[in-house]
C-alpha cells in the first residue's frame, strides 16, 4: 500500500499592509502553537525569494524550508523535508495579497481549528505553510487582483515540483484556497502535461494521483473542465471537493477581473462548479459544499475552519479517505 501523505495547499485572499522580507525567521518566531500530538510537525516552505517569471527551472533547488521545533523556526535542508515517509502532511498555501506575518498567523490558526476533527489515532502528521510572493506590488484593487492572477501560475510550477516529489511515495491531498486555487490547479495541470503561458512544462517523476480540495476558489467556474484553462488538472486526482460561499464579498467582485466588453465569468468559490456532467470523464468522485451559513459575508478562511460541522464534512468527504490506513 502506498504511504500516505496529505499536502493541503490552502491559499488565503486577505487584505494586507506593506510586504515583509521573504522567509524572515524573526517574523516566523512570533507565531507558533502547541501540537496535537508529539508526532505532528509544522513546516514553513517559501518561494518568496525566488524569481517570479524567469529562471524558474534553475530555482527549484532554492526553495527554502523551515521547521517549527518547540517555539522556534529552524531552517532545514530540502532533503530532510523530502525524505519523510509514512507521514501525513497538510500544506497551507496562502492567496493574495498576503505578507509573511499574515500567512503565519492565519495558517497557525487554521491548524489549531483543525485539531478538533483530527482523530486521536492520527498521531503522525505534517502541516506545512506554503508561502509565495503574494505581497501587493501594484496599486489599485483590480490591478492587484489581475497581477496576482498572472503571478500565481509560475508559482504553480514551483508547487508542482514539490507535489511530484512528495507523491512519489505518498498519497497527496492538494487544497487551494482563493487565489491558491490557481496555484494548485496550475500545478496539477502542469503535472498532467498541460501548458501555461507563464510557466515551463514539468516532466513528472511520479504518476500517483492526488486528492484535491478547493475552498473559495478564485478561478473561473469552468476552468477544470476538459479543454479549459486548467483542463488537465483533475486527471491527476482521485477525488475532488469544492467549497463555495454564495455571499463571499470579495469573490462577488471576481467578474471585474475581466474587461466589460468581454464575457465576465464568476468564480468557482462564489457560485460553485459550472457543470458536474462535464467533469464525469475524469471518473472520480466530485462533490461540493455550500458554506454560506457558516462563513457568511466573509472571505477569511478562519470563518470556515472555526465551524466544526463544516470541518467534519470536509474530513468525511475528502480527508478521511486520504488518511485511512495511517
Amino acid at each position: 500500500m502506498r504511504i500516505l501523505t496529505t499536502l493541503a495547499f490552502v491559499a488565503i485572499l486577505l487584505c494586507t499592509s506593506a510586504p515583509l522580507a521573504a522567509a524572515n525567521p524573526s517574523v516566523l518566531q512570533n507565531y507558533s502553537t502547541k501540537l496535537r500530538h508529539e508526532g505532528h510537525e509544522i513546516w514553513y516552505v517559501t518561494t518568496r525569494h525566488l524569481p517570479q517569471y524567469e529562471d524558474l527551472e534553475q530555482s527549484i533547488d532554492k526553495i527554502a524550508y523551515y521547521k517549527m521545533e518547540g517555539q522556534a523556526w529552524n531552517k532545514k535542508q530540502a532533503s530532510e523535508f523530502h525524505s519523510a515517509e509514512n507521514l501525513d502532511t497538510m500544506i497551507v498555501v496562502h492567496g493574495s495579497p498576503a505578507t509573511v506575518a499574515l500567512v503565519s498567523e492565519v495558517c497557525i490558526d487554521v491548524y489549531q481549528h483543525m485539531q478538533i476533527i483530527i482523530p486521536e489515532s492520527k498521531k503522525r502528521m505534517r502541516y506545512v505553510i506554503w508561502s509565495w510572493p503574494a505581497d501587493r506590488q501594484v496599486t489599485g484593487i483590480v490591478k492587484e487582483f489581475r497581477d496576482q492572477a498572472r503571478r500565481s501560475q509560475p508559482q504553480g510550477y514551483y508547487l508542482g515540483h514539490v507535489i511530484d516529489r512528495c507523491r512519489e511515495n505518498n498519497n497527496t491531498v492538494v487544497v487551494g484556497y482563493s487565489m491558491g486555487a490557481r496555484v494548485a490547479s496550475c500545478a496539477l495541470h502542469l503535472l498532467a502535461g498541460g501548458k501555461s503561458e507563464f510557466a515551463p512544462e514539468i516532466k513528472p517523476i511520479s504518476d500517483n494521483k492526488v486528492s484535491f480540495l478547493i475552498v473559495a476558489g478564485a478561478i473561473n467556474r469552468d476552468w477544470l473542465q476538459p479543454g479549459q484553462h486548467f483542463g488537465k488538472a483533475l486527471s491527476e486526482t482521485n477525488r475532488f471537493l469544492n467549497i463555495y460561499n454564495s455571499t463571499d464579498p470579495l469573490l462577488k467582485r471576481y467578474p471585474k477581473l475581466y474587461p466589460k466588453e468581454k464575457s465576465r465569468p464568476e468564480a468557482t468559490g462564489y457560485k460553485g462548479l459550472f457543470s458536474h456532467d462535464k467533469l464525469t470523464s475524469f471518473g472520480i468522485p466530485i462533490e461540493e459544499i455550500n458554506v454560506t451559513a457558516a462563513a457568511g459575508k466573509s472571505h477569511d478562511i478562519r470563518y470556515i475552519t472555526r465551524d466544526t460541522e463544516t470541518l467534519k464534512k470536509i474530513w468525511a468527504r475528502l480527508l478521511r479517505p486520504a488518511f485511512e490506513g495511517n
